[in-house]
């Protein structure tokens, strides 16, 4: 029949149930012939394995081997029938396949044909390798491609099961080489044990081969020589992964393959497979989005999901569980992915390849908040057609109906349920809306055709959930754990995308240090996400390259998440940031390292430490994980404890205090051992310490040990006192003499005490003094910065450092402070043993001045109160008391003269303003008007007829005389829409935290400023404004001025047709479209949901647009003179004149603004509204919207040439929202929150109060 095999054996004609056909082929490995299985009539091909491996122990692996490709069954592999002996010679019954193989193909092929390819043998190898199967051959040959397309892995010949290799490390390491030079890895060649990565490595050759038409290897270099694979200079250069679309990505995942070190490959067939499946999935998706391609601390959403790497196995998993299950519960520590991975993976998923029902499927987003039933109902009802009201009655009615009525949507319709941390049913939710939504959920966990719901949870809650009626049965056949990414998954997290933006890392050691960083460390993902989404921002632009410097200008992985940290403290109430502050502590030991401690430890029953410790999980400071019974809290990074600069001065701060506490631990336990005795008490100076830490966190034993050790140094100081003057008495009544002796002695102590207090006040008035020449030195040249900015004049090294100043001021009003204390001290214990001495009272007086003094210019308003309330029982006669609340006078003028006043006094709580009924002055001028309801808050509101009416917020001081000339403009002279704000004072800047001020706010020291009179409009600009612009321009000056933006932070884009202009929107994940004269519709408001987009504020426009603007108002005659607001007349404008933190005071409620509460952080809820629709953030002079809607450009006061906005905006939270809140920015950049608001001067104003 044909030659025979090597060895000199040739097979029968016929031999059990096969007929040999004819030859195939044949190789060193052996012959493969065409064959009928005459039992099953049906052609099989038959190999025969060459003599030379026929020897006992390589037939005992060949049957192993051929055994387990027996038990190998997919569709990309070729199928194995049998495996025996014909005549002592082992031969492999497999299907016969038509058809050619990859070598006989015409290359290069086109990427699309490449990427199917690549995809079945990916599929194919994964099998094998999930069977513990290495194939060890990769090559064209061994690839057949059949009739239909479909491509089969063959010639499994130099197979090797590895898994039982693996338990004999000295077998693995004697295999023989073997495989295809060519196609060989190069630790393959160097005789390294083989493993999965080598035959990723041979599947890359081969691609390559398919995509350019050759090897990398096989193109002389310059030199003329080849490359040899084996060799760390064998690098394949010739797959730039630059330009964009498919080609380019598949060039990026073959060039992974075919690395150099096994290790920077995919670890196995199964993770290159995932890489494949996003690229198949990801050719007719959008381009990756503009922008930086890491999310910082977000979660990765739908149009993400080109630069989301890492958890391609899990999307699949969870893909293929939401096949065969109504509901998937993906549950993890909190900073692990769990949001990430459904909205950017298993959601775009579901929607592009459905789950084989037939079903095409929209995804309905949701988080339950505080009202989850009503928020299920807001996402569903647009779904079935119904208003919210109505789907809501009939579920509340019967929990079943939501699901039947999605089911029977339509065959073809389908629908997944995205509920995002269902954690907030027990941290947020109120009760009956989370029984509730818990019912409809149990009826939607039921199986049916397209229906299905996915939700995450965090780990520590997973057990609560279970035990939720109506879900008891169906969460732990939902459970789907995720665990922290490995090194693998990191890996690709970090470089995968850079890498399909077309920016590289500038060394492989900088991805292994940002790897490490956050290998397998609790929150250690979102963390590296952060510092990755800085280190892109930083990048050489030129080169497209992400350089170590970066990292090492950022302090490491913690660096960049200081800002992060500080904000999210900031967010707080002032009680819950203590709050925060004492956990943190509480989770670093003295001797600061962390350590986890569990939520009854860490006394999370309070309400202000509940929220705390909500707040810094959320923000991902904190990690919190599952142990045994009880949630563990810890740290979220070791790096935190260095590289965050607040919480390192607060583990500063902390010291003294933490030893102070721990000795009081120790002493109050041993008092109860030694059971309360006396003896087991602390004296004074052990007392002062305390005092001196400051407030402490005891328990009741420590509270009773610290009580009962004061009472009896008071009954000890009694007994001392008692003897001092018992022995007088004695004296007296045995001569009078010793009497006098004994009061001389305790004149003497009481000396002592009034000699330590004016030692203590020379001192605090020395420290006094410094602060106060430093703050007027802080504020002098703050000022003058201000004013050379503004002019134009300020050179580099012009006005010296504020803030320098300012440290110094800081530190002085400390060392004063602290003088004052010791004083206080003195002189208390002073007027203990004599309370009659006029000289001790005095010099308290004195001392409380000082600090009252002192607590007014620093902003420390609790302490001002405490020493007004302390003085006032050291006034006998009343005339402190007289100075202290002196009537402030006015003396007001106007140009013109005649004008009358009104007066109203703020008679409200501190932070929550209310005017009183106003009191007429009469009309100007007036020459000296004594307010008899003494310092304080009021508005002085001018008007006349034909004059514009002038309100002026005013704060005085006791006995202050204000003097003001007010010039009130015609109102025909104020263009329309704009207010008038005349000459006039205000606070500017920032009173809190300093970290909170300089790191987050980044606003300077509060402090008075004046301005002149100027206009400001009452309303943002407005798109039916801009418009007006737009059509008065040439039309490439239009196209260069029309707003547009698509990024990260949303999209936005203006274009013109026939029949006037449409918007598009793009708040978050779903565009918006409206055109001219159509309102635009939000799906995920219950108020305010239809809204007229003319009357937006316009935004996606930068600063050089909006300076074009200004400038086409002021020569059309518009608004002449029109120009940015500076950050004086932004401010003053918001708040008035005291130092409120937004136009409405102190608190900003969910409708006072559109801010992210305002529509209950709804995704769908998102985005502009009409200028003036929340009436309640009307600042003090009636200016609307300077809190939320839009941001807006002002100009600088701190630096020539810097671009900032004002007035937070409906994306963001309370504090970015606030009225002292800076947001530098670039000049160029278009963001779809930044609006502009328009300033002009007012000639008339000359004078200032």
């Amino acid at each position: 029949m044909s030659a025979p095999t090597p060895g000199g054996w040739e097979p029968p004609p016929a031999f059990d149930e096969y007929r040999l056909i004819r030859l195939l082929g044949q190789g060193g490995m052996g012959r493969v012939y065409l064959a009928e299985d005459t039992a099953l009539q049906r052609r099989v091909a038959i190999k025969f394995i060459g003599a030379e491996r026929s020897g006992p122990g390589q037939r005992d692996r060949l049957f192993a081997e051929a055994r387990a490709l027996a038990r190998l069954r997919h569709p990309n592999v070729v199928t194995v029938y049998r495996v025996s002996e014909v005549g002592a010679q082992p031969y492999l019954v497999q299907e016969f396949l038509p058809g050619v193989s990859l070598r006989d193909l015409d290359t290069p092929l086109p990427p699309e044909r490449v990427l199917a390819i690549a995809l079945g043998l990916g599929r194919g190898l994964a099998a094998a390798h999930r069977a513990h199967v290495l194939h060890r051959d990769i090559k064209p040959d061994n690839v057949m491609v059949l009739p239909e397309g479909e491509v089969k892995l063959v010639d499994f010949g130099l197979a090797l099961s590895w898994a039982a290799e693996q338990a004999d490390a000295a077998a693995r390491a004697t295999v023989p080489l073997a495989g295809t030079h060519g196609y060989m890895a190069p630790e393959t060649l160097r005789g390294e044990p083989p493993g999965p990565r080598g035959d990723v490595y041979g599947l890359g050759m081969v691609l390559h081969e398919l995509l350019e038409g050759h090897r990398p290897f096989d193109t002389p270099t310059a030199s003329g020589a080849v490359d040899e694979p084996g060799t760390p200079e064998a690098r394949p250069p010739r797959l730039e992964p630059s330009g964009s679309g498919l080609g380019v990505r598949l060039r990026a995942v073959i060039l992974r393959c075919l690395e150099y070190d096994p290790a920077r490959r995919f670890a196995s067939a199964d993770a290159l497979c995932a890489e494949l499946e996003r690229l198949n999935e990801d050719r007719d998706a959008a381009p990756v989005p503009p922008g930086n391609p890491y999310r910082g601390l977000r979660a990765f959403d739908a149009e993400h999901r080109a630069v989301f790497f890492g958890r391609g196995a899990e999307v699949r998993a969870i893909h293929e569980r939401l096949r065969a299950q109504a509901l998937v519960l993906v549950a993890g520590d909190s900073g692990v992915g769990k949001s990430s991975l459904c909205r950017a993976g298993v959601s775009p998923l579901v929607m592009l390849a459905g789950l084989d029902d037939g079903c095409a499927y929209t995804v309905l987003p949701l988080m339950p908040g505080r009202r989850p039933f009503t928020a299920l109902v807001a996402a569903v009802a647009g779904r079935l057609g119904l208003s919210e009201e109505t789907l809501a009655a009939q579920v509340r009615q019967e929990p079943a109906a939501m699901a039947r009525t999605l089911r029977a949507a339509g065959p073809t319709r389908g629908t997944l349920l995205f509920i995002d941390q269902l954690e907030e049913l027990f941290t947020q939710s109120e009760s009956d809306e989370a029984a509730a939504f818990t019912q409809v959920l149990g009826h939607l966990a039921i199986l049916a055709p397209g229906v299905r719901t996915l939700a995450t949870v965090r780990g520590d809650f997973f057990t609560r959930l279970a035990a939720l009626p109506g879900l008891e049965d169906e969460v732990a056949r939902a459970l789907f754990l995720i665990k922290p990414l490995g090194p693998e998954g990191t890996r690709e997290a970090v470089v995968g995308p850079a890498r399909v933006t077309g920016v590289a890392f500038e060394t492989e050691a900088l991805v292994d240090t940002l790897v490490a960083s956050s290998a397998h460390a609790p929150g250690g993902l979102p963390l590296l996400q952060f510092t990755l989404a800085e280190l892109w921002d930083a990048r050489d632009r030129a080169n497209q390259r992400i350089q170590e410097a970066s990292l090492e200008a950022l302090g490491g992985v913690v660096g960049a998440l200081g800002r992060h940290a500080d904000g999210a403290l900031a967010a707080l109430a002032p009680e819950a940031r203590r709050a925060a502050r004492d956990l943190l502590l509480r989770l670093i030991s003295p001797e600061g390292a962390r350590v986890r401690r569990t939520t009854g430890e860490l006394g999370a029953e309070t309400s202000a430490n509940r929220i705390a410790l909500e707040a810094l999980v959320r923000a991902r400071l904190v990690v919190v994980r599952q142990d045994g019974e009880a949630h563990v809290h810890e740290v979220a990074h070791e790096a935190l404890l260095q590289g965050w600069s607040t919480l390192r001065g607060w583990l500063e701060a902390a010291r003294q205090e933490r030893q102070v506490l721990e000795r009081v631990r120790l002493a109050a336990a041993g008092w109860e051992r030694a059971d309360r005795a006396t003896s087991a008490l602390w004296n004074r100076r052990e007392l002062d310490a305390v005092t001196a830490a400051g407030e402490l966190a005891l328990t009741r034993q420590e509270v009773a040990f610290l009580k009962a050790s004061r009472r009896a140094l008071r009954r000890s100081f009694a007994r001392r006192l008692g003897l001092g003057l018992a022995l007088p008495l004695t004296a007296l009544v045995a001569g009078g003499a010793a009497w006098m002796k004994g009061r001389h002695a305790l004149e003497r102590t009481v000396q002592e005490h009034l000699d330590e207090a004016r030692v203590s006040l020379t001192e605090a008035r020395a420290h006094h003094a410094e602060a106060e020449a430093a703050r007027a030195d802080t504020f002098q040249r703050l000022d003058a910065r201000g004013e050379r900015v503004l002019t134009g004049a300020l050179a580099k090294a012009d006005a010296g450092e504020p803030e320098e100043a300012w440290t110094q001021a800081r530190t002085s009003d400390g060392h004063a402070d602290e003088a004052y204390q010791r004083a206080t001290q003195a002189l208390d214990t002073a007027l203990l043993l004599d309370g009659s001495r006029r000289e001790a009272r005095g010099l308290l007086a004195e001392v409380l001045t000082g600090r009252m003094e002192l607590a007014e210019w620093f902003f420390r308003p609790g302490q001002r109160r405490e020493a007004l309330r302390r003085l006032a029982s050291l006034d006998d006669d009343g005339d402190g008391r007289r100075r202290l609340l002196a009537p402030p006078v006015l003396e007001l003028a106007t140009e013109p003269p005649g004008v009358e006043v009104l007066l109203q006094r703020d008679t409200g709580m501190p932070g929550a303003p209310r005017l009183s009924e106003g009191i007429s002055l009469g009309p100007t001028p007036i020459a000296s008007h004594a307010l008899d309801t003494g310092p304080g808050s009021y508005v002085l509101t001018f008007q006349a007829p034909g004059l514009t009416r002038a309100v002026l917020p005013v704060v005085l001081s006791s006995g202050e005389r204000l003097q003001a000339r007010i010039p009130l403009p015609r109102s025909a002279d104020i263009p329309e829409g704009f207010v008038y704000i005349p000459p006039g004072r205000f606070l500017f800047g920032s009173s809190d935290d300093e970290a909170l001020r300089r790191e987050f706010l980044q606003a300077p020291p509060l402090r008075p400023v004046m301005t002149e009179g100027y206009l400001i409009a009452r309303h943002e600009v407005t798109f039916a404004e801009w418009l007006a612009f737009l059509d008065a321009l040439p039309p490439d000056e239009q196209r260069r001025r029309t707003p547009g933006v698509r990024s990260t932070a949303g999209a936005l884009a203006l274009t013109r047709e026939k029949t006037g202009w449409r918007l598009m929107l793009q708040p978050t994940r779903h565009p918006l479209s409206a055109r001219s004269g159509e309102p635009i519709h939000y799906p995920g408001r219950t108020h305010r949901a239809v809204q007229d987009w003319s009357r937006f504020p316009v935004s996606a426009i930068s600063l050089e647009d909006a300076r074009a603007y200004l400038g086409w108002l002021d020569r059309s005659g518009r608004v002449p003179g029109a120009r940015l607001c500076s950050e004086y007349e932004w401010e003053r404008a918001a708040r008035g004149a005291d130092a409120r933190l937004f136009p409405m005071g102190d608190l900003l409620a969910p409708d006072d603004a559109n801010f992210d509460e305002t529509y209950g952080r709804q995704p769908l809820g998102f985005g502009p509204d009409e200028v003036g629709a929340h009436p309640a953030s009307a600042s003090p002079f009636g200016v609307m919207d300077l809190a939320g809607n839009a941001i807006e450009w002002v100009q600088s006061v701190r630096a020539p040439g810097e671009a900032v906005a004002r007035g937070g905006s409906w994306y963001y939270d309370r504090i970015s929202n606030r009225s002292n809140t800076r947001m530098p920015n670039e000049p160029w950049l278009r963001d779809i929150r930044v609006g502009l608001r328009v300033c002009a001067p007012d000639t008339g104003s000359r004078h200032a109060p």
